[in-house]
């Protein structure tokens, strides 16, 4: 998240991964405006990238997808990490395996490529905050992996398959990036936004999520609150704490250190380990 004082008001820049994270955690949603470096990757991580650097060349230049999968991943290999599961031979091993999945089960059912890694920005919401007393604009950004004739497309490295019913339930991502793609004049309402999944050890999944103008009314109802609390609350001291959901732990959160692990013990969490 980013904001922006400007002459006519405020300027505020989203990603959908942001407000994942605010909607997850208010703690975890100012930890990433004020401390972006503290991001770490892991191993699942650094892994989906470099198959997406793959699947890219292959887009674009129709061969030599594998090759330049391997050599992002030892790129980044060399970068800090959060190793969490996999060894480097591992890491290289699923490289061959997703991407042969990809070519194999997702590619055949892709429709003419527009756009391959194709940047975004387009105004989601705007309104006069009467507390504030200025108008806010909120501008949503992101990247699309592939934006094709009929549809959008987000490439995925998991570990399990996608629930499609939560997916379309309750996903952020496909309905910034379906309002993106009417916005920018790419695709109209009604928006379908693949995700292909490509499961570690297993096999590809292509997951359709649906998405229209009421879609994004609602992602304006959830984005107006978290950058009112943005700009009211400013970033200096803590937003309210969620250590509810699964991803608070020390593997998953990189402020953890300077949020609950500072407090608690992974004893007092688990004691005896268990």
């Amino acid at each position: 998240m980013r904001v922006e004082q400007r002459e006519h008001g405020i300027d505020v820049y989203v990603r959908q991964s942001w407000i994942n994270d605010a909607m997850m955690c208010g703690e975890r949603g100012r930890q990433a405006i004020v401390r972006p470096e503290w991001s770490k990757p892991n191993d699942a991580t650094i892994l989906g990238t470099a198959v997406h650097a793959g699947i890219a060349q292959i887009l674009v230049h129709g061969m030599g997808g594998v090759g330049v999968a391997h050599e992002t991943l030892n790129d980044l290999l060399k970068e800090p990490f959060m190793r969490t599961k996999y060894s480097d031979e591992q890491l290289h091993d699923h490289v061959i395996e997703l991407m042969a999945e990809w070519e194999k089960n997702i590619a055949p059912t892709l429709d003419e490529v527009v756009a391959v890694e194709k940047e975004f920005s387009f105004e989601l919401d705007k309104f006069d905050d009467p507390t504030i007393g200025q108008t806010v604009t909120v501008y949503g950004k992101g990247t699309i992996d592939l934006v094709t004739k009929s549809s959008l497309w987000d490439w995925k490295t998991a570990g399990r398959k996608y629930n499609a019913k939560e997916k379309q339930s309750q996903a952020v991502q496909p309905t910034m990036y379906s309002a993106a793609s009417v916005a920018m004049g790419w695709l109209d309402y009604p928006v379908t936004f693949n995700y292909g999944v490509l499961v570690r050890s297993g096999k590809a999944q292509i997951v359709p999520v649906h998405r229209n103008e009421s879609h994004t009314e609602w992602l304006r109802d959830i984005v107006r609150p978290l950058v009112r609390t943005a700009l009211l609350l400013g970033t200096d001291s803590s937003w309210p704490k969620n250590d509810t959901h699964y991803l608070c732990s020390d593997v998953w959160c990189s402020w953890w250190s300077i949020c609950k692990g500072s407090k608690l013990s992974p004893n007092d969490i688990t004691p005896g380990g268990e």
